[in-house]
């Protein structure tokens, strides 16, 4: 049996972002704040609707012992290229795009020190992939295989979105001195966002 996903999941989602608001606003959170961190959460919801579902609960057991499909071995992707390449081609991007937007927006919410941002890209990637191997335990499931690969291509698309972060962060501090922008409100919080990655490590 699979199990998705769907619309009423992500109200559901939905619905636990409406109560974490007021509770970040009772703790003096910026409006700015408010709005980075509902953009980034219904992100999440993406990731896991793509990462995690479907996947399939196993109810007929027949008293055989369970084994999980995992691939620990580094670019290691069996016959995949030669039976489906332009599949596998499009699943090594999907797994590089789908993290990018994390690299990129967790700078509006939280300040990570550059020396850092490698091994949380390498945690997040680990994390995705060790939620899939209990789920997949849990259920007796073997839907979805449990693959390094996977870790190091979500990682690198972490690293690619702070790489497209510091790049955002350099372009708009030049254009603002260079031209003597005064900002405001929300553009001013962005201001401000990008400014720290000027300040030392």
């Amino acid at each position: 049996m699979l199990i998705y996903f769907d619309g009423h999941d992500f109200l559901i989602g939905i619905g636990i972002l409406v109560v974490l608001l007021p509770i970040l606003r009772w703790r003096k959170r910026s409006l700015s704040y408010l709005l980075f961190f509902s953009i980034f959460w219904a992100y999440l919801l993406v990731v896991v609707q793509v990462i995690f579902f479907p996947f399939a609960i196993n109810t007929d057991y027949g008293g055989a012992t369970f084994s999980p499909s995992i691939n620990l071995i580094p670019f290691n992707f069996g016959s995949c290229f030669s039976t489906m390449p332009e599949l596998c081609v499009r699943a090594i991007i999907d797994n590089i795009f789908l993290t990018i937007p994390f690299g990129f927006g967790l700078n509006f919410l939280a300040r990570v020190k550059p020396r850092n941002f490698f091994w949380l890209a390498v945690a997040v990637g680990l994390g995705f992939e060790f939620t899939q191997l209990v789920l997949s335990i849990a259920f007796r499931s073997g839907y979805r295989a449990v693959d390094i690969n996977d870790v190091l291509l979500n990682a690198t698309g972490i690293l690619l979105g702070y790489a497209l972060f510091r790049a955002f962060a350099w372009a708009t501090i030049k254009v603002t001195e260079h031209f003597c922008i005064k900002h405001k409100r929300l553009f001013a919080d962005i201001y401000a966002i990008v400014l720290q990655t000027r300040a030392p490590d």
